[in-house]
């Protein structure tokens, strides 16, 4: 009878820590950092042309131990869309978020709503474009208006406070706040999106000599004529000579503007943003750009040099900002450290690319490189590989069902992203992977006048189609990786173009795209070919 009960104990003994083993693991906690429009030739790691003007020490520093993943993509370079691509794992035809001002569709089950189904405490700092209030998070302290830059409004669950200081910075200090009083014995997942490269380009006060004595590299393709681009590309509203404003762009003072060289803009984020800061700010702000100004104007103006001029101050004030962001990742990574954090799964990413003088340009939404290409920056204790550097081809549609399969939730297979962790474990360069990426803009006409075009691209070519317009280019990205040279009626490349258009309609098939891509009629082409419509 002993020995009957005594092999009772051992068996039950047995089952109570085989279920500790496997329920009591511990889940790890992931940190998702998405900055807005940060393209990879502004951070120093990835090698662009800015990159020796050293312009992200820390994020390069964080590279050095990381993954760091070259070719990774948006799959729709404009803010709202792209945000809820990586929320849900879903592209912008499925989840409805196709434009700026959409919601997502009531059927959508968002990462951090299955995150916290398993346990997980979720939490959304910064900005937010994707409702009025954020939903399937615990805690959540979010700009009011993405615009303001100093001593901005916040609302959280529980009031509404403007707090003092730069956003980027007041974003970190929540963030670091919120580390130290978590709960030790919850995993956690934690989204950190910064405002700080959103227009306006305002940066902190301590920034505003930052490259002063700089002049910095331009891009090959600066004063791109698009001679053999498809018309789009030449009634846009975001060239550096014709759309940057003297005032709300370029922060010159009123009363120091010729009137004749800058458009009128009636109501300004930047002149919101003056009257925020406190007087001490005020002070410092006009201290440092009068004299530049004033050093401008003495100066003979031809339309060269108020390119370059223009040029130069936007991108100087736009690393400025980054600049605000890469001090706040050293204070985000010793926050970890110091409150025992620091095996989080840490991610760096961006929601899209931008344009820093490339083609002449300024702004997103484009499926060109600058723009379609984002940063990627994975950290993790979790992998079994020393391979750092991955260039398979990945999109912001993967990192949710990655985070989903590293917390061991199976409730990511209806996504359309796929889960990185088979990369991230165990590299294997013939791995087999995605030999393409699909991408859609579906927002026309618009903010910045960029037509609807939707494309695919593999790792050496790309094919978009303008299709409103019924346009075509292709572009050789080996030869031509800075995308000035459309090949679409060479017929040297007919061969390709044609078994890229096969791939482009199975990847729309297999991604239940839906979205009207009929040609207008020409009437409307006709209209939105000409000049006026960039005053529209």
């Amino acid at each position: 009878m002993k020995i009957i009960w005594f092999h009772s104990l051992l068996s039950l003994s047995f089952m109570f820590f085989s279920f500790m083993s496997t329920h009591g693991k511990k889940k790890p906690n992931f940190i998702l950092i998405v900055s807005e429009s940060h393209p990879v030739s502004a951070l120093g790691a990835y090698k662009g042309y800015l990159s020796k003007v050293d312009p992200t020490p820390n994020l390069d520093h964080l590279a050095l131990k990381s993954f760091i993943f070259t070719n990774a993509f948006c799959t729709n370079a404009t803010s709202g869309p792209s945000s809820a691509v990586l929320l849900t794992g879903q592209h912008s035809h499925i989840n409805g978020f196709h434009k700026s001002g959409n919601k997502l569709n009531d059927t959508q089950i968002t990462l951090p709503q299955r995150l916290q189904k398993i346990g997980y405490e979720t939490i959304l700092l910064g900005r937010w474009n994707l409702d009025l209030k954020p939903k399937y998070f615990n805690h959540w302290n979010i700009l009011t208006d993405p615009t303001e830059k100093y001593n901005p409004e916040f609302i959280s669950n529980n009031n509404k406070k403007r707090i003092e200081g730069h956003s980027t910075d007041i974003i970190s200090d929540l963030a670091i706040e919120w580390l130290e009083q978590r709960n030790r014995n919850k995993p956690f997942f934690m989204l950190i999106q910064f405002n700080a490269t959103t227009e306006p380009w305002l940066p902190a006060i301590r920034h505003l000599s930052l490259y002063d004595d700089l002049l910095l590299p331009e891009p090959s393709n600066l004063e791109d004529q698009h001679l053999n681009k498809a018309s789009p590309s030449r009634y846009q509203s975001m060239d550096i000579m014709e759309d940057l404003n003297f005032s709300e762009d370029l922060f010159f003072q009123p009363e120091q503007i010729d009137q004749n060289k800058s458009k009128t803009i009636l109501f300004t984020d930047r002149q919101k943003n003056l009257e925020l800061m406190t007087a001490e700010q005020l002070s410092a702000w006009t201290l440092s750009w009068r004299p530049k100004n004033e050093a401008f104007l003495r100066e003979p103006q031809s339309d060269d040099n108020i390119l370059q001029w223009k040029f130069q101050r936007y991108v100087k004030n736009y690393l400025r900002c980054v600049r605000g962001i890469d001090d706040n990742m050293k204070r985000i990574e010793l926050s970890l450290s110091e409150t025992n954090s620091s095996d989080a799964f840490l991610v760096y990413t961006s929601n899209h690319g931008r344009m820093l003088g490339e083609h002449g340009w300024y702004g997103s939404k484009w499926m060109y490189e600058e723009t379609m290409q984002t940063p990627l920056i994975i950290s993790t204790n979790l992998s079994k590989t020393s391979v750092s550097s991955v260039n398979v081809l990945v999109q912001n549609l993967d990192l949710a069902p990655t985070i989903l399969n590293y917390a061991e939730s199976p409730d990511f297979k209806d996504m359309q992203g796929k889960s990185l962790k088979p990369l991230l474990e165990n590299f294997d360069s013939n791995y087999s992977w995605r030999n393409s990426v699909y991408y859609h803009h579906n927002e026309f006409p618009g903010d910045q006048m960029i037509a609807k075009h939707y494309g695919i691209r593999t790792k050496e070519n790309k094919l978009i189609h303008f299709y409103q317009f019924d346009e075509w280019e292709f572009y050789n990205l080996i030869e031509d990786p800075k995308e000035t040279n459309n090949l679409y009626n060479n017929e040297n490349y007919q061969a390709q173009i044609q078994t890229l258009k096969k791939l482009l309609l199975e990847n729309r098939k297999s991604y239940l795209g839906k979205t009207d891509i009929s040609i207008m009629p020409e009437e409307w082409r006709k209209r939105y070919r000409g000049p006026e419509a960039r005053k529209e």
